[in-house]
């Protein structure tokens, strides 16, 4: 099998675990269907970020401490967690996708380049006038995707909808977010139809490394 072969079977394997993880992930919250898988879940985000922070710390005095104190936490909390972790899922879901409509939000600010004007600068270098006005407003865009989203799940949490909470959570928001990836790719053609186009996976690769690289800081 070569490289590339392999990249791809590794990345429809991790396609497929998503997916049944998001399944079980609704059926635990709304039906309390094994709620020690529940509670395993819904540190999946947390231990993902976490590890990729600490990766790229380089510190391994920091993994060392960080694992210890982490598993004497989940030793002690362990009976909380599995009764509440539906929330803990509700804070990563609204906070995620709040802290992202801030992340693109903030770049529309006087004096800063949009962020999605950054990442037409990955994979084309200079840009035209329209070009970095279409970027600035599909930043907008995304910034408004992000916020609803945001809002919906606390207002769906928040007011007692949890079936619908746990739907939208578990599985609507990938769809959605892959059905904007495709709604812009067809503005696009419309909006823009003599540029170079990077094309749907072109546009998520862009996106993948800009948070990949954790390069969140304000554009000079």
């Amino acid at each position: 099998m070569t490289s590339e072969a392999r990249k791809r079977t590794v990345r429809a394997a991790l396609v497929v675990l998503s997916i049944c993880g998001a399944i079980a992930a609704h059926f635990a919250i709304v039906d309390r269907f094994s709620p020690a898988l529940g509670a395993v879940l819904s540190l999946v985000p947390i231990a993902l970020l976490l590890g990729l922070a600490l990766r790229r710390s380089g510190r391994r005095e920091w993994m060392l401490a960080t694992l210890i104190v982490g598993a004497a936490g989940l030793w002690v909390g362990w009976g909380a967690l599995e009764r509440n972790f539906a929330s803990l899922f509700f804070v990563e879901h609204a906070g995620g996708n709040l802290t992202l409509a801030f992340v693109f939000g903030r770049t529309l600010a006087k004096g800063q380049e949009p962020i999605c004007t950054r990442f037409a600068r990955l994979l084309h270098g200079s840009l035209p006038p329209e070009v970095v006005a279409y970027t600035r407003r599909l930043t907008l865009a995304w910034t408004v995707f992000f916020a609803a989203l945001a809002g919906t799940s606390a207002a769906l949490y928040l007011g007692g909808f949890l079936a619908a909470w746990s739907m939208l959570a578990t599985i609507l928001s990938p769809i959605l977010l892959a059905l904007m990836f495709v709604g812009e790719y067809a503005v696009r053609l419309r909006a823009l139809p003599d540029w170079e186009r990077a094309g749907i996976f072109g546009s998520i690769r862009a996106f993948s490394r800009h948070f990949a690289a954790a390069r969140l800081e304000t554009p000079r």
